[in-house]
């Protein structure tokens, strides 16, 4: 499997060795990473096949319309956070929406497909386990990648944490949304997943097992 990252916030994910004319998933949609992303799938050569995003934050979404308007692709987010899309602005501090404002005006709610705990979903070549994991937002989810095809060349799997977990730290709960009580809960729950690298939503990837002892939030 190759991940490839294109911004805070984005990936391209495809299977196998990534070969010119692979389909991919992506994963996010920043509002800043459409041209990045454009460069980067010409540069390899890869088709979109779908976006997952691992929440409904602004900085996360404010990309889709770009995005869309090149790719004609599914778009998945985690029921609890369907509203968002509606005002992606919304549901962030004040003062980030207030800068936020500018990149969402004529903002139009796209389509999204609903994804539940425990979906499988497959896309691009891959299979991708969806695990909700609120505390950020409502219906923040983990997705864990697995590349049936891969054979030693880049990880078999993947765990895209959104802004759950980061390197040395996790996401906010004081925002709307937010609950510190849940964000436990599913912190918690990562203690019984297997080792595996974590590519999260904002700062650099990591590995679950380093963040189990050394990460102060578990």
């Amino acid at each position: 499997m190759r991940a490839q990252l294109l911004d805070v916030n984005c990936y391209a994910v495809a299977a196998g060795d990534g070969a010119e004319g692979s389909p991919c998933l992506l994963v996010d949609a920043g509002y800043d990473c459409a041209d990045d992303l454009a460069d980067v799938l010409s540069e390899r050569g890869w088709r979109p096949a779908g976006i997952l995003l691992t929440h409904g934050h602004a900085d996360h979404v404010l990309g889709l319309p770009h995005l869309l308007e090149r790719f004609a692709v599914p778009v998945h987010l985690g029921r609890p956070d369907l509203y968002r899309l509606d005002d992606p602005a919304g549901g962030v501090s004040p003062q980030f929406a207030q800068a936020l404002a500018p990149l969402a005006q004529g903002w139009a709610a796209p389509d999204a497909r609903a994804v539940d705990d425990g979906d499988v979903l497959e896309v691009a070549g891959l299979t991708i386990t969806a695990t909700l994991a609120p505390g950020h937002t409502e219906g923040s989810m983990l997705y864990a990648i697995d590349d049936p095809s891969s054979a030693g060349d880049g990880p078999a799997s993947v765990l895209m944490s959104g802004d759950v977990l980061f390197a040395g730290s996790i996401g906010r709960t004081d925002l709307p949304g937010g609950d510190p009580v849940a964000m436990e809960a599913s912190l918690a729950a990562l203690r019984d997943r297997p080792d595996t690298p974590v590519l999260p939503g904002h700062g650099p990837g990591t590995r679950l097992s380093h963040e189990l002892t050394t990460n102060p939030f578990f």
